[in-house]
């Protein structure tokens, strides 16, 4: 798998909202995205969204890709792929996603859930084993 940074090199990122730029409602992209500003709302991409250091999004639910988060989110994230929270990130909500990368010094106030859903399944969640061995058991 391609890290972070080779993947957003190979990738260009035609959407971008910069610092001092407010938006309220609901964005919705098949590209890549990069927020440097405020998005009040909603966002759906298929592509990379990357929050800079001064990004800040509240939102009840971002849906993408990827994320590569440096700023605030506060909200609940949804990633097909991988998400990447930088040391500067403050983010308050739950994520899921494929897998998750948390820098030291990121703030995290909410749930995370990584992997594949079909590799979790409830009865993998909740067996429990017991220490005794089972009658004609051998090993």
């Amino acid at each position: 798998m391609l890290g972070f940074k080779q993947k957003l090199e190979k990738e260009a990122i035609k959407t971008v909202i910069g610092k001092d730029t407010v938006m309220e409602g609901s964005v919705k992209s098949e590209e890549s995205i990069r927020l440097d500003g405020t998005l009040k709302g909603e966002l759906h991409a298929s592509g990379t969204l990357v929050i800079g250091p001064s990004g800040k999004i509240e939102a009840q639910i971002v849906r993408v890709r990827d994320a590569v988060i440096g700023g605030e989110v506060s909200g609940n994230l949804e990633a097909e792929g991988s998400v990447k929270l930088e040391a500067s990130a403050v983010f308050a909500g739950d994520i899921a996603a494929r897998s998750i990368v948390v820098e030291e010094g990121a703030v995290i106030k909410g749930k995370c859930t990584a992997g594949d859903d079909s590799e979790l399944t409830p009865a993998a969640e909740t067996r429990e084993f017991d220490d005794a061995e089972p009658e004609g058991a051998s090993l």
